[in-house]
């Protein structure tokens, strides 16, 4: 049985629960920064309650969707959250939803070391190919996920969220030997179209 979270020496990652609303609406407020560059506004005073009743859209088809709380091991504060929808379009796809960690430690290092977590976690889990969606704007997160070997493979106008429209950037990592082209093959919806 695989896990549906990971844990290191400094931080632990496991599914939110339903007593985590009211925290994850605090936290979704006190780092406001990501919203607003995203949706033109704050996270909505329901954000953390929507989160919890969100899947990906049925279209797309996956196995499993996780919504992770990433607290610090010992203090138990909530450092990140980190949104993953598993065979995602096709089998061995890992999609990373949302990945997002608190203003005050931006510039720390521990980004790198959650996304490595996390990407231990999807390899350990069989993935063949990393996914996930960054909007242009989003200049830092885009070079972020350059640096971690992510490759620009489509992108889509018009991308509306909240109060602003996006060009959305699907960006692609394989995995274990697998390539781009065999990703295309099980994904070929992804192939460099504009749309």
């Amino acid at each position: 049985m695989h896990s549906p979270g990971f844990t290191t020496g400094e931080f632990v990652a496991q599914p939110a629960q339903r007593e985590d609303i009211a925290e994850l609406q605090a936290f979704a407020e006190s780092n406001p920064e990501y919203w607003l560059l995203t949706h033109g506004h704050p996270p909505p005073s329901d954000e953390a309650a929507q989160n919890f009743e969100w899947h990906p859209p049925s279209d797309m088809g996956y196995s499993e969707h996780f919504w992770l709380v990433v607290r610090h091991r010992s203090t138990r504060e909530i450092l990140a959250e980190v949104d993953v929808a598993t065979d995602l379009l096709a089998a061995g796809v890992y999609h990373l939803g949302y990945f997002m960690t608190a203003t005050r430690i931006h510039g720390t290092g521990f980004a790198h070391r959650l996304y490595e977590a996390y990407e231990r976690w999807a390899i350990d889990r069989g993935a063949s190919w990393l996914r996930l969606g960054v909007v242009e704007a989003n200049q830092r997160a885009r070079a972020f996920w350059g640096h971690r070997g992510y490759v620009e493979v489509r992108r889509q106008d018009n991308y509306v969220m909240g109060d602003l429209s996006h060009v959305l950037i699907t960006m692609v990592k394989p995995m274990r030997g697998e390539t781009l082209s065999d990703y295309f093959e099980a994904v070929p919806r992804d192939r460099n179209e504009q749309g």
